[in-house]
C-alpha cells in the first residue's frame, strides 16, 4: 500500500494498492475535483517521486500556467525528468512546445492506434528514468486528465473501443512488461455515460466529487464509491484554504 498524501483519504483507506487504477469523477466543475489531483501531484513531486501526466484537455501553455498557480514548479520537474507530460491535446490540435520532458504523438492518432503511440512514448521516457537510475526509492504515478474528452474526440462508441485496445496494450507492450509500472489516477468529468461505466468496471477505486450551492456558499463533497475491501460509501466534505485541503468525514 502507498499513500496518496491526503491524510483523511489515507486514514480512511489505509493507502491505496500499488499499481492500482483510481478513477476520480468530477461530477460538476464547481466541485473542483481536479484541484485535488493537482494538490496530490504537488506533494508527490516535492517528495522527489515520478509522475507521468497525460494531457488530453488543455493547450499545454494553459496547463503549465494552471500547474504553476497551484504551486507546481513545472520547469524544474520537467528538467529533472521527475515530471513527464504526454501532450495529447497538442499532438491533435497544437501548439507543440519542444522541450525536455514533454512528449508528442506522431502520425495517425485514430482510436485504433492511439494506445500504441502512448506506449511508445511511455517506453521512451521510462528508458530515460532507467538510464538516470531514477526508479530506485521513488514512487511512480500516472495521471490522465480528462478521459471524458475521448468521447468528444472519437465519439462514444469508438472511445469504448479505444479503452478495450488500451487495456490489451498495457498487458502486452514492453513499456509495461520490461519497466516498472505505476499507480494511476484517471480524471473523468461530467455526467456518467457508457464510457464512465466501462471505466468504473476496470478500475480498483472510484472517487466522486460534487458540489451544491447553499446560503453559506458552495459546499463540496467527495464520496469513495469503490475500493478494495470497502463495502460502504465513505463521504467527506472538503474545502480549499491557505493551508491546503481541509476535509472531514460526513458518513
Amino acid at each position: 500500500m502507498i499513500k496518496l498524501g491526503i491524510k483523511p483519504l489515507d486514514e480512511a483507506l489505509g493507502g491505496v494498492k500499488e499499481h492500482s487504477y483510481i478513477l476520480l469523477h468530477e461530477e460538476d466543475p464547481r466541485s473542483l475535483g481536479r484541484e485535488l489531483v493537482f494538490e496530490f501531484m504537488k506533494n508527490k513531486l516535492e517528495n522527489d517521486n515520478l509522475v507521468g501526466f497525460f494531457n488530453i484537455s488543455h493547450a499545454l501553455p494553459i496547463l503549465i500556467e494552471i500547474m504553476k498557480k497551484r504551486g507546481i514548479n513545472v520547469d524544474e520537474y520537467l528538467d529533472s525528468l521527475n515530471l513527464a507530460i504526454v501532450d495529447t491535446f497538442g499532438s491533435l490540435y497544437g501548439p507543440r512546445i519542444e522541450r525536455r520532458g514533454v512528449w508528442y504523438l506522431s502520425g495517425s492518432l485514430s482510436y485504433e492506434l492511439l494506445s500504441r503511440k502512448y506506449a511508445e512514448v511511455v517506453r521512451a521516457h521510462k528508458e530515460l528514468w532507467k538510464k538516470e537510475n531514477m526508479f530506485e526509492g521513488r514512487e511512480l504515478w500516472g495521471v490522465a486528465m480528462d478521459l471524458s474528452e475521448y468521447s468528444n474526440i472519437f465519439g462514444e462508441a469508438n472511445a469504448l473501443s479505444y479503452f478495450e485496445v488500451s487495456a490489451e496494450i498495457r498487458r502486452r507492450h514492453r513499456a509495461y512488461r520490461e519497466y516498472p509500472t505505476g499507480t494511476n489516477i484517471w480524471v473523468f468529468s461530467g455526467k456518467p455515460d457508457r464510457v464512465f461505466s466501462s471505466l468504473y468496471r476496470r478500475v480498483d477505486y472510484v472517487v466522486r466529487t460534487r458540489s451544491e450551492l447553499t446560503e453559506e456558499g458552495v459546499k463540496r463533497y467527495m464520496c469513495i464509491l469503490k475500493a478494495p475491501g470497502v463495502s460502504d460509501v465513505i463521504s467527506f466534505e472538503y474545502s480549499f484554504t491557505r493551508n491546503g485541503i481541509e476535509m472531514k468525514r460526513t458518513d
